[in-house]
């Protein structure tokens, strides 16, 4: 007989009971689900939910109640650029968003001894808590992020009723090498001049005085690393950056030695920060941050972003670098691939339907011309 059982913080479940299930997930793991909670910004109201029998947890999600906030990238993903042009009145949100938070991993976790019948129905189990959160609250569900790898996931959120829409895609790299050497010559089989080009930047950086290694005395230099963050994450998503200064405690505090944390440095002064999140022998390439107007044309990003931590992951026998969204012609060109992601959604009001019906519809036919770019790369 299973028995659900709902928490509101991750710290009311044992973290071994909890990671007897997230295997090479990080984004899902205890962990950083404790870091999510103690370092975001924005008021959340989390649920934990799991499926247990005879005292163990065999499944499990996360999802979290959010409000309408200028932070979120739902809205940036479903409007895009309509949000320039007055359509910030229109929301998504609230909303219960269904993990994960980033870009990589599985929503749901299971029990590894599990078989097909088991993991379907007790997804079925944990698919009609969160509905009925949904209900009870009055608000919408919504899965971002959503992989092919998620087979039985998506076909249950289309049974349901949920409309769908292409979702930004992810990026990561499987480390075939043993060697940096190794890396540049798979590269120069696909592109003539890419070797070139590297060792190009991994000189200029070398030259400019830039040392870049891991970095442990957090200490006093949480301010600048963070101002770090802040800089990059708004270049990009022109959004506030959703964790408080505490992060890079939390990070090191909760992940130990899985964490690491490479600093760039420049005539003494931190120009740039990255942080990496390691489970199994995966990489989850987290977080960077580059003081452009320090670094100048020096190469950091790059040697930070890239070089260096792909230099390390053959050293410790890594298997594969997540990489999240974006920047697409950069990463291609550096080893790696851009896997496609879906968005599920599905509105409690049903006086909505129609109309988030046809925006999914156009939303999709629109994703398709934005992103036809990616598989001529």
């Amino acid at each position: 007989m299973y028995l659900i059982k709902i928490y509101n913080s991750i710290s009311e479940i044992r973290k071994e009971d909890w990671d007897a299930l997230t295997e090479n997930n990080v984004y899902m793991c205890y962990e950083f689900l404790k870091t999510f909670e103690e370092t975001i910004v924005f008021p959340l109201l989390p649920f934990y939910i799991t499926v247990d029998d005879k005292g163990k947890i065999i499944g499990a999600s996360a999802c979290y109640i959010e409000q309408k906030n200028e932070g979120r990238i739902i809205e940036k993903v479903i409007l895009g650029k309509l949000l320039k042009y007055g359509a910030k009145k229109i929301s998504f949100l609230p909303a219960l968003i269904c993990n994960r938070q980033r870009g990589d991993g599985t929503h749901f976790i299971f029990h590894p001894e599990l078989n097909d019948d088991q993991i379907i129905l007790i997804q079925n189990k944990i698919l009609d808590e969160i509905e009925q959160i949904a209900k009870n609250n009055n608000i919408s569900v919504c899965f971002l992020n959503i992989t092919d790898d998620e087979v039985h996931l998506i076909k249950a959120l289309k049974q349901r009723g949920f409309y769908s829409s292409l979702d930004i895609p992810s990026n990561f790299i499987d480390i075939k090498w043993t060697s940096f050497e190794g890396y540049m010559e798979y590269l120069s089989k696909k592109y003539s001049n890419i070797t070139k080009s590297i060792r190009r930047e991994l000189n200029k950086n070398r030259k400019s005085g830039v040392v870049i290694e891991p970095f442990e005395n957090i200490g006093n230099h949480q301010e600048r690393l963070i101002d770090l963050l802040k800089i990059n994450h708004f270049k990009y998503n022109s959004t506030v950056f959703p964790f408080k200064q505490n992060y890079f405690r939390q990070i090191k505090e909760n992940f130990g030695n899985n964490a690491v944390i490479y600093t760039a440095v420049k005539d003494g002064i931190i120009i740039g920060v990255c942080i990496e999140l390691r489970r199994g022998k995966e990489i989850f390439h987290s977080n960077i941050g580059v003081d452009h107007n320090l670094s100048q044309n020096d190469y950091t990003f790059f040697n930070l972003s890239y070089y260096e931590p792909i230099k390390h992951a053959t050293q410790c026998k890594i298997s594969r670098i997540y990489y999240g969204r974006g920047l697409y012609h950069t990463k291609i060109r550096r080893g790696c691939t851009a896997r496609s992601m879906y968005i599920f959604y599905k509105p409690q009001n049903n006086l909505f339907k129609p109309a988030v019906k046809f925006w999914f519809g156009f939303h999709r036919w629109w994703m398709k011309r934005k992103l036809a770019y990616i598989e001529k790369l």
